[in-house]
């Protein structure tokens, strides 16, 4: 077990490597790649750690293996520090991944004095842990509070396929809808294996009561770079995806779930109101898809997602999306 794990993108390597050298001076142990591939893989090396130090950048922000890594530390349950380093764009995804988080302003403050905060955060994580006086003047949150909050790191810990399903159902060519509908129509012949949840015998709770019932999309945004002309035709798939796409969860935890794909999805629901999670199990398969929710109402619902997807032949890109649903 090491105190720390710091991920960065390789823009970043230079300072990363200052700050791994400053923490070791004083007594942190750090994993920090490449440095320390031979001793695991990332999320080996994340879930060996206690403190999750994330250097923020623009490089960073669109960066497929840091935001992997913060998905992880997330899933690991690690205490979560963006350490800023440079200048960000305020768009969807960074609001989501941010949000609720004390964070360090090293490219406002200076690399100094942002080092000095994070020492300090760092020591009153590690219950007690000494190191070097660092001044007490400066915090990192205005509330003066080093708890670290993580549970709003709603759109990182998302993997919800009907995003996803939204950018290959819209971007792709006729012929792949072709393909994919005939997928479908075989997976359909295929005898259901999807184990049936425990959880369907359970009586619904008050906030699950609130899910149950016919969501119409009412809006939709993502993190995308677009051209004008991108941005036309996403507005023009965004009202076709409102006048067909429907949620339904029924009471007794079956849902469907149409006009994201060809023909309507079909399986069982529960949720997490601790982690505000509704988990989906389609039929045919036993994994799970986990929505995150952000909004939940009588009559209104909205989840966040963040995922890297190709947005066009051979570009990746890491998308962050919002969906909001209105009963029925």
């Amino acid at each position: 077990m090491k105190d720390i794990f710091v991920s960065n993108s390789k823009d970043d390597k230079s300072l990363s490597k200052k700050l791994v050298s400053k923490l070791e001076s004083v007594g942190y142990s750090c994993f920090v790649l490449p440095r320390d591939e031979s001793s695991g893989k990332s999320d080996d090396l994340i879930a060996e750690s206690k403190i999750f130090i994330l250097i923020l950048s623009e490089s960073a922000e669109n960066s497929k293996h840091v935001t992997e890594q913060l998905k992880s530390a997330v899933e690991q349950n690690c205490t979560i520090i963006p350490f800023k380093a440079g200048k960000i764009d305020n768009n969807l995804g960074m609001q989501y991944m941010l949000q609720e988080l004390e964070w360090v302003d090293a490219y406002g403050d200076g690399f100094d004095e942002a080092y000095d905060v994070l020492l300090e955060i760092i020591e009153e994580l590690t219950e007690g842990k000494k190191t070097k006086s660092v001044k007490k003047n400066k915090t990192a949150s205005k509330d003066d509070n080093f708890e670290l909050k993580k549970s709003h790191l709603y759109g990182i810990i998302a993997v919800l396929s009907v995003a996803l399903l939204y950018f290959a159902f819209f971007n792709k060519s006729s012929e792949s809808d072709n393909s994919v509908s005939n997928k479908n129509n075989i997976a359909q012949t295929n005898t259901n294996n999807t184990v049936v949840p425990d959880v369907v015998n359970k009586e619904l709770k008050n906030e699950e009561q609130k899910i149950v019932g016919s969501w119409k999309m009412t809006d939709y945004e993502d993190s995308r770079n677009m051209n004008e002309e991108e941005r036309r035709q996403t507005e023009r798939n965004i009202d076709q995806m409102k006048a067909r796409v429907l949620l339904t969860f029924s009471a007794d935890r079956s849902f469907a779930r149409a006009g994201f794909t060809p023909q309507v999805q079909k399986g069982y629901w529960e949720y997490d109101t601790g982690k505000k999670k509704i988990y989906l199990i389609p039929e045919n398969t036993n994994q799970k898809e986990e929505i995150n929710i952000i909004n939940l109402t009588d009559n209104a619902m909205t989840f966040v997602v963040t995922e890297s997807v190709e947005t066009s032949p051979g570009k990746q890109e890491i998308v962050t999306t919002k969906l909001t649903f209105q009963k029925q």
